[in-house]
């Protein structure tokens, strides 16, 4: 699977926006620039993160974005579904999808939809428990660590 690269600069800015939770709001142009983003892509980024109840927008002279919740409780599979949508490989193992109606006439005996489930849970669990304060913490250790080896 591949991302685009609005998944990656969402999570670049909720990156940015997480190191500044609780010290109120920050201006689009300076997350765009502390995290190389872009400034073409910065406001659709940060309005599909609002439209999607992650980040919260204030108009205005004294306006800007911060995080509409603790980065702890933002997962990464949320941001991912949020600009990729479902992340399952093939509409059989999509748990919207296949809840609702059987996805074809040979699913019962497919042998197939065990190794695409198989995958996408898989992949589910890599990234399902991973929040925007891991990563936080991953960056700020990774930044710490190369400051010793210079």
């Amino acid at each position: 699977m591949k991302l685009s690269s609005k998944t990656e600069y969402a999570i670049l800015a909720l990156l940015e926006l997480g190191q500044r939770y609780d010290k109120g709001l920050v201006l689009s142009r300076e997350i765009a620039s502390s995290r190389d983003i872009p400034e073409s892509f910065i406001e659709r980024i940060l309005l599909t993160l609002k439209n999607g109840g992650v980040v919260v927008s204030v108009r205005g002279a004294n306006g800007g974005h911060c995080l509409a919740r603790d980065p702890g409780e933002i997962s990464v599979r949320e941001i991912i579904e949020l600009f990729e949508g479902s992340l399952a490989p093939i509409d059989c193992v999509n748990e919207r999808i296949s809840s609702l109606s059987a996805c074809c006439s040979i699913e019962a005996s497919c042998v197939l939809k065990d190794l695409w489930q198989k995958m996408y849970d898989s992949m589910l669990a890599s990234i399902e428990n991973i929040t925007i304060k891991d990563l936080i913490t991953q960056e700020r250790s990774q930044k710490e660590g190369a400051m010793y080896h210079i």
